[in-house]
């Protein structure tokens, strides 16, 4: 029981530190929970429950794809939680079991390292609250993501011939069809692998792997003794690793390629979706690197609250506090010190670990910088896979993930001794002094800059007061002094991470907004960006608006709590088609009309009735124009005198294929005669028409939406979404699971 501490404390840290959102009636609302992750679970919630596979929705962007949305995490399993409870809470709930999860994780690999109990509460305490995590515990698919990374990385420790388990379970194979033959850690790492890639958020993957990999090299490169008695015999030992190195990551590979056919059945609708937007083959530079790791915010490591805080109202610093969020503690960070400036003098844990860590802390962060140096722009243009993603600063989970082990490491090598006297004294004298400082500077300063960075060394100057006043009388009573230690780091980080995270109680999800009516909305993209970004989630304050007048934003996805369809769509991945068709209806109020956009919803919470229009999501036109290229059809909807009612611009539909239908909805329509019937829903591959239950030929119409040819009289019309990437993704993936049941039981019996 006693082993089990560091775990159970790493586990109940979270917990205690959030109770709010476990036992308190709180959940999650501010920013991306109430715009996009709690409205996507509602309406994969609501198509589970009625039996469907929520593989569309017609609530969103004029029709989109939903289970193709990687972001929505149909198939991640602890999302069953909202079958149960309501989503708001289920998905709150989650959140904060998440960095249980996490910090449990990194104790077992911080136990696999070689770290005593000591240090592995410290790595739990410290990545679980770490601000990376805690500061986006709101960003759903991040947080359950991440999660991951410390199993990921055991698992992946498992493969080498370094690991602490059992030699008996972990031969090095003899020849690489071995390695290509799944082992039970090979299949154990190609399900943590599947479970992180169905939590959603396929940069968080990427860099989950990056770390894996590295770590994987390393350890199958590690000597296996420090000294060698003649040259051949280190020669002999570079031979014996590196065919290690091989070997191992032949079963690396092998996971993860497993890890892909079991997730095939979110991973290839995603594909088809990424091949539809305008970042098919790479994202745009500027898009890439915003969100770049701002220089001065290396010093919030010390000061989180340096350049004031948004809980506050008052914070100044370059974009969202957030991303650049780094502050792991006072005390883990000079543990982390300590155990790199007596790497060489540790006789527990191998120099050359110590060395990857501290290399994997300065390129992460050095990463981070994103656009502030050549590095990550030169990464940008020739390494596969960091064109792809936003937000550079991310890569700050390498610098989390290395420092949480880092601290464990100094905290097992920790001992009292008259020099960390001598220095804790200074500590305190100087920490009381800057307290001081801060004080005068908060009493005097008026300018909100200034003011908030006094106020900043304030709480600073407290908490290093106590840190040097643990590290001065320390340990007389060895367990007392880690206990108290321990707590102290949950504290600190605990009052950093609580105010990163609005609650608010759950009945917000079932306010109704003040104004009611009824079809398709739109707000303008200079109004959708002015309200989202300027009032509700505005990066410098967290209470800039209230939960009534939240509602009553009408923002994207915010409109699906209410059943209300909107022209609009808050999603990373958005068609090119869609994109191109907003853009234009924008300068066209008669693309409006063709959208059957009935309300515009403006800033301040007003409401503009499109009464004198002619908005409608069926039109009969007997003439078409048949062009052969999107941009075709983009040019000819663009015109000033193209006019919906009397004109439609067709696009054949190229040879396609199709799967098992999943959903469709009928249409019984009168014709008098012979017409195109254009539906204002827009097209995607994998729709499909019928006419009286016989296939027909279905057009793209003016550029986005769906058309057909009727002839004269009574019909119905059905549409049926049978996309074949989900087909094939769910053949895959049944069979890829079928497989891992088989081997998986065929080395149970071998063992």
């Amino acid at each position: 029981m006693k082993r089990r501490l560091p775990e159970l404390f790493s586990a109940l840290a979270p917990i205690i530190v959030f109770w709010k959102l476990i036992v308190g009636g709180q959940v999650l609302y501010w920013g991306l929970p109430s715009l996009q992750f709690i409205p996507w679970r509602v309406l994969v919630t609501d198509s589970l429950r009625a039996g469907t596979i929520p593989l569309w929705t017609n609530l969103l962007g004029m029709g989109a794809p939903l289970l193709a949305n990687h972001q929505s995490a149909v198939f991640y399993p602890p999302n069953l939680l909202s079958l149960i409870v309501n989503p708001e809470s289920a998905i709150s709930v989650l959140a904060v079991l998440h960095l249980s999860f996490a910090g449990v994780g990194m104790v077992r690999l911080a136990r696999r390292v070689g770290l005593g109990d000591f240090g592995a509460a410290v790595v739990g305490v410290t990545f679980g609250l770490s601000q990376y995590l805690t500061a986006r515990l709101w960003f759903i698919s991040i947080n359950n993501a991440m999660a991951w990374l410390p199993w990921i990385v055991l698992a992946t420790d498992s493969l080498t011939s370094n690991s602490k388990l059992p030699t008996s379970n972990f031969q090095r194979p003899t020849s690489n069809v071995q390695s290509l033959t799944p082992n039970p850690q090979s299949l154990i790492l190609s399900a943590l692998i599947a479970l992180q890639l169905l939590a959603g958020h396929a940069q968080s993957s990427f860099y989950t792997l990056l770390i894996a990999a590295a770590w994987l090299g390393w350890r199958s490169l590690k000597p296996k003794q420090d000294f060698y008695r003649s040259l051949d015999d280190l020669n002999q030992a570079g031979i014996s690793n590196l065919r290690s190195l091989i070997s191992n990551l032949i079963k690396f590979s092998v996971a993860i390629f497993f890890a892909l056919c079991l997730t095939a059945i979110q991973l290839i609708p995603t594909y088809e979706l990424l091949r539809e937007t305008p970042r098919a083959s790479a994202a745009d530079y500027d898009f890439v690197m915003t969100y770049s790791l701002w220089g001065w915010r290396l010093l919030t490591a010390l000061a989180p609250d340096l350049f004031g805080h948004p809980a506050d109202g008052n914070y100044w610093g370059y974009a969202a506090y957030w991303e650049d969020a780094i502050y792991l503690g006072l005390m883990p960070l000079l543990f982390a010190l300590y155990a790199v400036v007596t790497a060489r003098r540790n006789k527990k844990i191998h120099l050359g670990d110590i060395v990857f860590l501290f290399a994997l802390l300065i390129i992460s962060v050095e990463l981070a910088l994103g656009g502030n140096t050549p590095i990550f722009p030169f990464f940008y243009r020739y390494i596969p896979g960091f064109n792809l993603f936003q937000a550079p600063a991310r890569m700050l989970v390498g610098y989390t993930f290395a420092a949480s082990l880092l601290a464990g490491i100094g905290a097992d090598q920790w001992s009292e001794s008259n020099r960390k006297r001598y220095w804790s004294r200074l500590g305190i004298a100087g920490s009381l002094a800057m307290m001081i400082l801060g004080i005068m500077g908060a009493a005097t300063l008026t300018d909100v800059r200034p003011h908030t960075i006094a106020t900043s060394l304030i709480g600073v100057a407290a908490f290093a007061v106590v840190t040097f006043i643990l590290t001065l009388h320390q340990p007389a009573a060895p367990k007392r002094w880690v206990a108290f230690t321990v707590l102290f780091i949950t504290i600190d980080l605990g009052l950093a991470a609580v105010r990163l995270n609005p609650t608010i109680d759950s009945s917000f999800y079932s306010l109704q907004p003040s104004e009611s009516f009824s079809g398709r909305t739109y707000q303008y993209d200079q109004d959708e960006y002015r309200v989202k970004f300027k009032e509700y989630v505005t990066f410098k304050n967290f209470y800039s608006l209230t939960p009534q007048q939240i509602r009553d934003t009408f923002l994207p996805n915010l409109t699906i709590l209410n059943k209300i369809e909107s022209a609009n769509n808050f999603d990373p991945l958005l068609t090119e088609r869609y994109l191109n068709y907003v853009k234009a209806m924008e300068q066209n109020p008669r693309l409006l009309d063709l959208a059957d956009v009935k309300t515009i919803i403006k800033p301040m919470r007003l409401i503009s009735l499109r009464t004198d229009s002619k908005p409608a999501r069926l039109r009969l036109i007997p003439q078409a124009q048949l062009v052969s290229s999107p941009q075709e059809s983009l040019t000819a909807i663009s015109s000033p005198t193209f006019d919906p009612d009397s004109t439609l611009i067709l696009e054949p539909l190229p040879n396609t294929q199709y799967g098992i239908p999943i959903t469709n909805y009928q249409l019984p329509i009168t014709i008098h005669q012979d017409s195109y019937a254009l539906f204002s829903i827009s097209y995607y591959p994998g729709w499909r028409v019928l006419v009286d239950g016989q296939p027909s030929q279905l057009f793209i119409a003016d550029h986005l939406f769906r058309a057909v040819h009727v002839p004269k009289g009574e019909h119905t019309i059905t549409f049926e979404y049978a996309p074949l990437s989900f087909t094939i993704g769910i053949i895959i993936s049944v069979l890829a699971i079928i497989v891992w049941v088989i081997l998986w039981t065929v080395n149970q019996k071998k063992v």
